[in-house]
């Protein structure tokens, strides 16, 4: 698969950190150190119900989907990837996607009735049609 081409982690994207100067190891280690403090600070703080989400896009899996997406939804995909919310852009995208039908529930509920009311008009229209044809 090819790598998209705003991708935050390649050599030179925007958020690669520019060289510092390393007066000793002990330097790097404590910015290690701080860095792992600062990224297990904020994981602590996300929601239950966002872990719960996760873990639903995880588990559930039945079908692929090949899909174009614009730079701006890739990269919100390559943010959730980058933070270590999920380990591969499929998993980041039918999060997002799960929850976007969950979001739009009401719009798929109007939608399903009228499906099923097309369905029971062309049953009838089969049922008017079938003695006609059978003569």
């Amino acid at each position: 698969m090819n790598e998209h081409q705003n991708d935050p982690n390649r050599p030179g994207g925007p958020l690669t950190p520019k060289p510092q100067p390393q007066s000793s190891s002990s330097r790097a280690g404590e910015t290690i150190d701080d860095i792992t403090s600062t990224l297990r600070d904020l994981f602590s703080r996300v929601p239950e119900s966002v872990n719960k989400a996760v873990e639903r896009a995880l588990n559930v899996r039945d079908t692929t989907v090949l899909i174009r997406l614009s730079d701006a939804s890739s990269d919100a995909i390559d943010t959730l990837v980058s933070a270590g919310i999920f380990k591969g852009r499929a998993e980041a995208a039918a999060f997002l996607i799960d929850e976007g039908i969950r979001a739009q529930s009401p719009l798929f509920q109007r939608i399903q009735s009228k499906l099923n009311e097309i369905e029971r008009i062309r049953e009838e229209l089969r049922t008017s049609v079938s003695p006609e044809i059978q003569k």
